[in-house]
């Protein structure tokens, strides 16, 4: 298989499986609840962020390994293990023990995504990255867009929650053993990143900036299901409020992605976005129709496509390609870290002030990530 093609049809078929489980798990969030006799959201999430955790502690090994072993290969072992995990999830009723399920979930989904950037690195030179990368993240944004209906459809022709998790599961399993099998050309570089180097001015204002990136996106990606339902009493299954943001969201990857390649002006869009961004959470607070609700979390995840897009990037310049999944393992810890906060800073504020001072609260992070990319915009022109 050629091996630009096999890195296109890699990072999507991992990013989608790994994006759109977790959303299995966000859609049937009530379900959940109900088989490991929960009524509080707030103790429920933990299990989302059990999930982070373990993801997080795994993504600087877990980008090391894939440089030294081979990205497509970890990302087979990473589907197999976490889908298997994924599939016994709703199949035991104690709570602790589903917590440490999604515990080892997350830590075998840890080298998906450094793997997927270095994997595109790898065949595409800095100057074609965005579009590439915005190809894959594209597929993975479709997630959101499809798991909701199929999983619904599981569940209420199925007997109770289990059969959607053995669906995916049994998907991931063989995807994992499909990418396995097969075999990509490629040269990995002896290069070292160094652990030192990480603690360095510019990496860590680089992982605070995706910390916040990850922190928003997975307000939305894990709660949207929940602000449909308690706001509007509109179901994620809903043919309109379901998909549309996330197909929208795809359809802006795309689109930046090829813009970004022609202009790499990666910093300035990211701070428009940013800027964007803040707006839309003034307007999901005091929004009381459900289509303007609708229309400023369109917006807002449209223009989360730059910054991530930005953010991918930069991890394959900052200390050259060879590093490429070693950096990107130091982004995503950081932004999971937003990722563990992200559903009980949520939980916790939404039951406390409600959702309206929710938003206005939550406004503050966009703007800290507009800041964070002024400051990162000094070295676009040197690591360009």
């Amino acid at each position: 298989m050629n091996g630009r093609t096999a890195a296109i049809i890699f990072g999507a078929l991992g990013g989608f499986l790994a994006l759109g489980d977790r959303y299995v798990m966000s859609t049937l969030y009530n379900q959940l609840m109900t088989n490991y006799f929960l009524k509080s959201t707030v103790v429920f999430s933990i299990l989302f962020s059990s999930f982070y955790v373990g993801y997080t502690i795994f993504q600087l090994p877990g980008g090391r390994v894939a440089q030294r072993f081979g990205p497509s290969k970890i990302m087979g072992i990473s589907l197999i293990l976490w889908s298997a995990f994924f599939f016994i999830l709703p199949m035991i009723r104690s709570f602790t023990a589903a917590v440490i399920i999604s515990f080892l979930m997350g830590l075998a989904q840890g080298p998906v995504f450094p793997s997927i950037i270095f994997l595109i690195r790898l065949f595409y030179k800095d100057r074609q990255y965005a579009r590439a990368s915005g190809i894959v993240s594209s597929v993975g944004d479709l997630a959101p867009a499809v798991i909701p209906f199929v999983a619904l459809w599981l569940y209420y022709e199925g007997v109770g929650v289990n059969l959607p998790f053995i669906f995916f599961g049994i998907i991931g399993i063989a995807a994992g053993g499909a990418l396995l099998s097969l075999r990509v050309a490629y040269k990995t570089s002896p290069q070292k990143g160094n652990w030192s180097s990480l603690f360095g001015k510019r990496y860590l204002i680089f992982g605070l900036s995706f910390l916040i990136y990850d922190y928003f996106f997975y307000v939305i990606f894990t709660w949207y299901p929940y602000f449909l339902k308690e706001r509007f009493s509109i179901q994620s299954n809903n043919l309109v409020f379901g998909p549309l943001p996330w197909v929208l969201m795809a359809a802006g990857s795309l689109l930046f992605g090829t813009f970004m390649d022609r202009i790499n002006r990666d910093s300035l869009l990211s701070e428009v976005s940013y800027g964007i961004i803040a707006l839309t959470l003034v307007g999901m607070a005091f929004s009381r129709n459900p289509y303007l609700f609708l229309t400023f979390v369109v917006i807002s995840l449209f223009f989360l496509n730059p910054i991530l897009l930005s953010s991918w990037r930069l991890s394959t310049r900052l200390a050259g390609e060879g590093s490429s999944s070693f950096v990107a393992g130091w982004m995503n810890f950081w932004g999971n870290v937003g990722g563990i906060a992200a559903p009980v800073m949520v939980a916790a504020l939404n039951d406390r002030y409600g959702l309206p001072r929710t938003f206005l609260l939550s406004v503050t992070l966009p703007v800290l990530g507009l800041i964070s990319w002024a400051v990162m915009s000094r070295w676009e022109n040197n690591e360009a």
